[in-house]
């Protein structure tokens, strides 16, 4: 009867053994899909900014409206903005800013913004579909299309980038 209790007792301790290496591999398990969630998240965050402030751009752009004065180019003022970059910082909990942070404030990242205007002042750049098509038996003339692009560096990927654009006439 004793030797049946230490054997059993020796059992039980290897089951305990065993358990704790499943638990703690399931813990470990676990501790890295929260830290993937929590990096996906905060990528997912970056975008969404970049988007954000992509579509602040364009907006303010768009409230410009396309001047032409005779005998200029269409949109003379919107052709005016292109190659245009500026700097954005934006921490998580903050609001844009175009001034670089100053000591105690938030971490903030850094993204840049840069405007690309198109035709018809730039070659044979006519976008699809084209800018100059006809459309309801009208010929569209003076299009310019207008590209917004924010990026960022990303430690982990590199230089990620978002871009929208608009078209806009006169």
């Amino acid at each position: 009867m004793l030797a049946s209790r230490r054997t059993r007792r020796g059992v039980t301790l290897l089951e305990a053994m065993a358990t704790m290496t499943v638990v703690v591999f399931g813990i470990l398990g676990v501790a890295l899909a929260v830290l993937a969630s929590a990096k996906q998240n905060r990528r997912n965050l970056i975008q969404a900014q970049a988007g954000l402030i992509a579509e602040q751009e364009l907006e303010r752009i768009s409230a410009m409206k396309c001047v032409t004065p005779a005998p200029a180019r269409p949109c003379a003022n919107i052709e005016a903005l292109d190659r245009q970059t500026r700097p954005v910082w934006w921490s998580s909990n903050g609001t844009p800013r175009d001034v670089l942070p100053g000591a105690g404030d938030p971490i903030r990242l850094k993204y840049d913004v840069a405007v690309d205007v198109d035709p018809p002042m730039e070659g044979e750049e006519r976008g699809s579909p084209q800018l100059v098509r006809v459309v309801a038996s009208q010929t569209l003339l003076n299009v310019v299309n207008v590209r917004v692009t924010v990026s960022w560096l990303d430690p982990d990927a590199g230089r990620r980038a978002v871009a929208l654009q608009t078209r806009m006439s006169p």
